[in-house]
C-alpha cells in the first residue's frame, strides 16, 4: 500500500495576465471600467474555470488545458458541456489578452505585415475593415457570441462571427449560424461548402489551420456593465480602437519566424 503517494488533479485557475491588479483597480482605458473588467475577468473567468474543473474532475481530461479540451471534445456530443466551458474560457482569455494595455503606447501599432495582409485579403485598409467588423457583429450575432479576425491555412484573413461558445479552430463547431431562425440562401450555401470541406476527399480530410488574430466577446458580461443594452456596437468599436498590437502582431504567421 502506497501511504505516501501524491495524487495530483487538474484544477483550472484564472490565467495570469500583465497588470492584473492594476486593471482590477482602474479598468482598461477607453474600453472597460474597473467594475466592467472585474465582471469580465475576475468573476466570469473564475466562474468558467471552476465549472471546467468540476466538469472534468475524475476523468481522463482533467489535466488538459482549455485549448486541448476544445480539440478533444469538439466531435463528441456527450461532452458538449465540457466543450462549451473550455471554448468560453479559451475565447475569453484571447479577448482579454488582446485588450490588455501595452506599456509602451507609442509603439502600439499594427505591423506592416498585418496591414499588408488586410489589403491583400479585403482590398481595403484597417480603418475600413474595422467598420465592416463592427457591422458584421451587429448583423450576424443577435444574441451571445464572438467576433474574430482569423488567418486561415492559405494565409488569408477572414471575419468570423460565432454564435454562443463556438470555436474558430474546428469547422463543424464554428457555429456560424443561429439555428433558432431560418437560414438565408447565402447562409445555406456557406453551410453546404463547409460540409464539403469536412468530408473525406480522396482519402484526405480537410485541414483546419485557422488562427484567431483578434477576438471580441459579444457576451453580455463583456459590455453590459459599461455600455448597457443599446451600445454593444460602441463597445466593439472601442475594443478595435484600443487593441494590444504586440499581442495581435505576434499571432500572425511570419515566414521569418
Amino acid at each position: 500500500m502506497l501511504r505516501n503517494a501524491v495524487i495530483r488533479r487538474g484544477i483550472h485557475t484564472v490565467p495570469k495576465i500583465p497588470q492584473a491588479v492594476q486593471l482590477s483597480r482602474q479598468g482598461i482605458p477607453n474600453v472597460l471600467s474597473a467594475g466592467g473588467f472585474k465582471v469580465l475577468w475576475d468573476q466570469q473567468q473564475k466562474y468558467l474555470c471552476d465549472k471546467l474543473t468540476l466538469a472534468t474532475a475524475g476523468t481522463s481530461l482533467e489535466s488538459y488545458l482549455p485549448f486541448h479540451l476544445i480539440l478533444n471534445t469538439a466531435k463528441k456530443a456527450s461532452q458538449s458541456h465540457i466543450f462549451n466551458l473550455a471554448s468560453a474560457a479559451h475565447n475569453n482569455h484571447l479577448f482579454v489578452e488582446n485588450i490588455t494595455p501595452t506599456i509602451n503606447s507609442a509603439s502600439n501599432q499594427p505591423s506592416r505585415l498585418f496591414l499588408a495582409c488586410v489589403e491583400d485579403s479585403f482590398g481595403c485598409d484597417w480603418e475600413t475593415l474595422k467598420k465592416e467588423m463592427i457591422n458584421r457583429a451587429e448583423q450576424d450575432v443577435l444574441g451571445q457570441g464572438w467576433l474574430f479576425l482569423v488567418e486561415n491555412g492559405d494565409k488569408e484573413l477572414h471575419i468570423l462571427t460565432i454564435q454562443n461558445n463556438g470555436t474558430p479552430y474546428y469547422f463543424p463547431r464554428n457555429q456560424l449560424f443561429d439555428v433558432n431562425s431560418a437560414l438565408t440562401l447565402e447562409e445555406f450555401a456557406q453551410l453546404e461548402e463547409i460540409r464539403k470541406l469536412v468530408k473525406e476527399n480522396g482519402g484526405k480530410k480537410a485541414q483546419d489551420w485557422t488562427m484567431p488574430l483578434i477576438c471580441v466577446s459579444l457576451w453580455d458580461q463583456a459590455y453590459l456593465h459599461d455600455y448597457g443594452i443599446q451600445n454593444r456596437s460602441k463597445f466593439v468599436e472601442n475594443v478595435l480602437n484600443n487593441l494590444n498590437w504586440g499581442v495581435v502582431n505576434s499571432r500572425l504567421y511570419s515566414d521569418s519566424l
